[in-house]
């Protein structure tokens, strides 16, 4: 009889300590990606040719708890536009964000905001306006070498308007602020970034769904430590390259 208990006794420490050591394992694994650096993958590409399609990232997600972005400065943010919880929302249940358990699977599943990149143009209190394709901040002209244009045409203001979201109220209004090369101006609220793409014709980013909240900026892309294309070619030339 007692060495059936000890054999028991011996089984249940054993279980928990391994419990333990899943949790704990669990807990240090979110504690480096939420609050130190975290890697992941280019998906499109709207900052070509900074940074391509197959990009593998490592985000710097300590930067901005010390500091706030800086002009030209390339972010990794929650993408605005995504819902705030998992969809459809009656299949999942809230245990404690980003954790919810799926019912239909019968598992825990993990969501939060896809890492959105973009680079910082305006900084709160900049004046910011698009002038057939140019950028202007503050009414100076702000022309770097990193941005690119690959579509010959340029949209006219009162041509296709984007239905903007001005995050300027709490009713969040959606105004129309022109098209994709004839935008603004706007002037940028406090707490609020506006962010563009490096490829300006090909990139969803302030232009369409509005400023960035402060809040929502995760850190900034440190270095690419790998980089495939969509063909499935290797281009090691890019690996370990810093971003800037």
């Amino acid at each position: 009889m007692k060495n059936k208990q000890q054999t028991l006794k011996i089984k249940k420490n054993g279980f928990q300590d391994w419990t333990e050591s899943i949790i704990w394992a669990f807990v240090f694994a979110m504690i480096i990606r939420n609050y130190t650096f975290q890697n992941f993958k280019i998906p499109s590409s709207s900052m070509e040719s900074t940074l391509l399609i197959g990009d593998y990232l490592v985000a710097n997600k300590m930067k901005y708890f010390f500091t706030d972005p800086k002009r030209e400065e390339i972010v990794t943010f929650r993408y605005p536009a995504d819902p705030l919880e998992p969809e459809p929302r009656e299949r999942f249940i809230k245990i404690l964000p980003p954790i919810y358990w799926d019912k239909e699977k019968g598992f825990l599943t993990w969501y939060e905001k896809k890492n959105v990149v973009k680079r910082v143009i305006g900084l709160p209190g900049d004046k910011v306006e698009l002038r057939d394709k140019d950028v202007y901040v503050n009414d100076e002209l702000f022309k770097k070498d990193y941005e690119q244009y690959l579509d010959y045409r340029v949209i006219p203001r009162d041509y296709t308007h984007i239905q903007w979201d001005s995050a300027m109220s709490k009713e969040q209004e959606r105004i129309v602020m022109g098209s994709r090369d004839n935008f603004g101006p706007i002037v940028v609220p406090e707490g609020k970034y506006f962010v563009l793409g490096d490829n300006r014709d090909y990139s969803a980013d302030s232009r369409y769904w509005g400023f960035l909240d402060r809040k929502d900026i995760t850190g900034t892309p440190l270095l690419i430590f790998f980089s495939r294309s969509e063909d499935g070619q290797n281009r090691w030339e890019r690996s370990f390259n810093l971003i800037k």
